[in-house]
């Protein structure tokens, strides 16, 4: 019989963290058609060309532009910070993390009002704040079970 692992579960794996990131991708954007605008400037452009009810088919795209970070993002991880095991894992889970306290923010400034940050710019410094501090406690289990 096989013992259970008492090791530290740190990051999704990869066929959550990639349900979990669809999801949140397709809540975005619907909540752009529901506001009638695409606050990313990134993404205005061809959204004015397309129109903002049809976001929603964006969200392919946007997952194949999310593998390509995600992969080039482990590769990185794996070179620079020396994480054999779980780079991938750990990228995804990042950008899910970014991605949902962003989106709970859009929620709250839609729903209810919330204007403590006024802008996405504004919640920048803290999205990298939160995902730095993530990613370096998961990088630091990461390396201890080795």
């Amino acid at each position: 019989m096989k013992k259970p692992s008492k090791m530290k579960k740190v990051v999704l794996s990869k066929k959550v963290g990639w349900i979990i990131l669809t999801i949140l991708v397709f809540l975005d954007a619907f909540l752009d058609v529901k506001r009638g605008v695409e606050g990313n400037p990134v993404w205005q452009p061809i959204v004015n060309i397309i129109g903002i009810n049809y976001v929603p088919f964006l969200v392919p795209f946007v997952l194949l532009l999310f593998y390509f970070v995600v992969k080039g993002g482990a590769w990185l991880s794996r070179k620079v910070d020396k994480i054999p095991t779980k780079s991938e894992e750990l990228v995804l889970t990042a950008l899910v993390l970014a991605y949902f306290v962003f989106d709970l923010w859009v929620i709250s400034v839609d729903f209810f009002d919330f204007r403590l940050i006024k802008s996405h710019y504004y919640l920048t410094p803290v999205l990298v704040i939160v995902v730095l501090i993530y990613s370096l406690w998961a990088e630091y289990y990461l390396k201890k079970q080795k």
